[in-house]
């Protein structure tokens, strides 16, 4: 990252949670917490943007206390910690869990979304067809996110994004892996974090020296010079 010069304001920061602000063993790095509540500080919204579960991105939150927008289920949730609003995106929620609800392989059934492995990616495929179901399917490393068409963290970012007042050429996407891609498409800054997948850093404006949430605090500081 070094020789980059920030030609955009940055208002708002998006950052991915697992192995952005995390390390492999998912472990938050208190490190990049502590540049995001300076940016905060500074008047940069930060949202927290993942395909984790609502209650699980809260708790991270509640104990540290440093987002303003919550983006939960690959972008199908909106939530505002501050005054607890909450947003679910997308249509046809109800088909796509029921279609879901008796499978013979793991599935994990969310709020709006439905989460399995990529093994069983063929058999997701076939359910489907069979329910017509007017859905898209994400791809996360070795996870599988089935989404109400047209939901992504593209559509959860502009949303949260407009709920604050910040235009997209003035937000920064943080992130490592393939779904972050739709992260991407909503910020006007993309920012890859050292350890990120080939693919994604070849869509970003800048790939950062740090892995993981050190790569995070790397590129806050550089908004704040």
């Amino acid at each position: 990252m070094a020789g980059i010069t920030m030609t955009k304001k940055i208002k708002a920061i998006a950052s991915d949670y697992d192995r952005t602000l995390t390390n492999e063993s998912l472990v938050i790095s208190e490190n990049a917490v502590i540049s995001l509540k300076n940016a905060r500080k500074n008047g940069v919204k930060v949202f927290l943007v993942s395909g984790r579960k609502l209650s699980f991105l809260e708790r991270v939150n509640k104990d540290r206390g440093f987002v303003d927008m919550i983006i939960a289920e690959n972008g199908a949730i909106i939530y505002n910690p501050e005054d607890g609003r909450k947003i679910l995106l997308g249509d046809g929620i109800n088909e796509l869990k029921t279609a879901f609800s008796d499978v013979d392989f793991p599935v994990d059934i969310e709020e709006v979304i439905v989460a399995t492995t990529a093994e069983y990616l063929e058999e997701v495929r076939a359910i489907i067809e069979k329910n017509n179901l007017s859905v898209d399917i994400e791809l996360n490393r070795d996870d599988v996110m089935i989404m109400p068409a047209g939901v992504n963290k593209c559509t959860g970012v502009l949303k949260a994004a407009e709920i604050c007042g910040v235009d997209r050429q003035h937000l920064a996407g943080i992130g490592d892996a393939e779904n972050d891609l739709k992260l991407f498409a909503a910020a006007g800054t993309r920012v890859a974090v050292a350890n990120a997948v080939q693919r994604l850093k070849d869509e970003a404006d800048i790939v950062c020296s740090a892995p993981y949430g050190d790569g995070v605090r790397e590129f806050v500081r550089s908004i704040l010079k």
